[in-house]
């Protein structure tokens, strides 16, 4: 209830769903389905099962409810402390395997990197993660540590679609407040599980995050896979470097799939190339509400002036004198500028295809982008049972909004297994 209350006071997505007779009919069915199912849960470890039933309701990506994870006071230099540990009942609950780790060698060694099966390492602990039947695999420890035995269940996964899996993670072998945490929608791709940051002897963690080559004698492809905030002064040298080269050539392939987003200021010097004419810079308002006032206490006091001076529970521009438009110089080359964007590409690389779309020079190739689009600045709150922390969102688009959840759609749309450089190739090809 604490959840479901703090959201419709405070989250600026729910306000569309209350604003729309059909909406909030549809939404209060579906919560009260969830409550039922969830009526009968006693373990609380598995509530993130039914908070995710709810978020998706919301319709606000950038909105999530996570573990407050807390490790156990364990000695891991006192031996007694971990056979105590090792001794108790929750412990020696979690399932642990008969396995022959000669026999699981032979049968996993010559996996390829992109197969779901074989041996993936995090630090010191070694698993084999093994199918056991048709889309569910287990990651069974092959490697004794100072808390897992060989033969332990550290996590499962349960295929969902693609290569996304629900995961059962069982934090309580590590002796963290978690028996089992529970995360649905985890990607596991080419050799990584990155969101438990578990990777393949091969596999590669720290893949660039950016490509620059020449493709003709006509055209350029910049390819970057994240616009991380820390990245700003590489960014900086990167675009130092690049840009008097690619203001030389006629044509330009902008490849951000798979680019997850991150700080907008990581891609503005690249609009110089893509600007035509003014780019309208979308209005964001922040929502007024008691407990969004409060967060934004001691980091925007202006704001927080203003929110207390509103009409409670209402929509206000987030900047008093926000900037509406945004002019450069032009560039005469690139001429032509391909976008490449698939639904991974997401908030702040969805940003700049809004931006990307208002210029006469860029065609964007793909699919749907994510679909972060429509709300920001997060801010948490402690959900009072204490294994949780609830993260809102408090502002919104006022026009990019209707983006969120369906993505920004392509000019063109490009089918998934086609080869998509090559594609974007031939239409500039097309356009000389």
């Amino acid at each position: 209830m604490f959840v479901k209350q703090y959201y419709e006071e405070n989250n600026p997505a729910f306000q569309k769903i209350k604003e729309d007779k059909e909406l909030y009919t549809a939404y209060k069915r579906a919560v009260a389905q969830i409550f039922q199912q969830a009526s009968g849960e006693s373990n609380t470890d598995l509530c993130s099962i039914y908070f995710n039933q709810y978020l998706r309701l919301l319709k606000d990506h950038h909105s999530s409810i996570d573990f407050n994870l807390q490790r156990k006071n364990i000695d891991l230099s006192s031996q007694a402390v971990i056979d105590s540990f090792k001794a108790s009942p929750s412990f020696k609950a979690f399932p642990l395997r008969k396995i022959d780790t000669m026999q699981v060698m032979r049968q996993l060694k010559n996996k390829p990197l992109d197969d779901i099966e074989g041996f993936y390492s995090q630090g010191g602990t070694l698993v084999a993660v093994i199918q056991h039947k048709e889309g569910y695999y287990e990651g069974v420890v092959v490697k004794k540590n100072a808390l897992l035995d060989v033969g332990h269940v550290l996590f499962t996964l349960t295929r969902e679609k693609d290569n996304y899996f629900t995961c059962a993670y069982n934090l309580g072998l590590l002796g963290f407040n978690f028996n089992t945490a529970v995360i649905e929608h985890m990607r596991v791709e080419k050799g990584g599980i990155p969101m438990m940051g578990y990777y393949k002897n091969g596999a590669d963690a720290n893949k660039p995050l950016w490509e620059f080559k020449e493709l003709d004698a006509d055209t350029y492809y910049l390819s970057i896979k994240s616009f991380e905030y820390g990245l700003r002064s590489q960014f900086d040298s990167l675009y130092e470097q690049i840009i008097p080269k690619i203001a030389q050539k006629k044509f330009l392939i902008l490849d951000i799939r798979d680019n997850g987003g991150g700080s907008e200021e990581n891609y503005f010097k690249l609009l110089p190339l893509i600007y035509t004419k003014p780019m309208k810079v979308d209005e964001v308002q922040v929502w007024v509400s008691p407990n969004n006032i409060k967060s934004y206490q001691g980091t925007n006091e202006d704001l927080m002036s203003r929110m207390e001076h509103a009409q409670p529970f209402s929509f206000i521009p987030q900047k008093e004198h926000g900037v509406r438009t945004l002019e450069y110089t032009g560039t005469r080359f690139p001429e032509k500028i391909v976008v490449l964007y698939n639904k991974v590409t997401a908030s702040a690389a969805e940003g700049l295809i809004t931006y990307a779309i208002q210029s006469d020079k860029v065609v964007t190739m793909g699919e749907n982008s994510g679909g972060f689009m429509g709300y920001g600045d997060i801010k948490a709150k402690e959900i009072p049972c204490g294994k949780f922390k609830l993260n809102t969102t408090t502002t919104k688009y006022k026009e990019n909004s209707k983006y969120e959840f369906v993505g920004i759609p392509p000019m063109v749309r490009l089918d998934r297994e086609a080869d998509w450089v090559k594609a974007a190739v031939g239409k500039l090809n097309e356009r000389k």
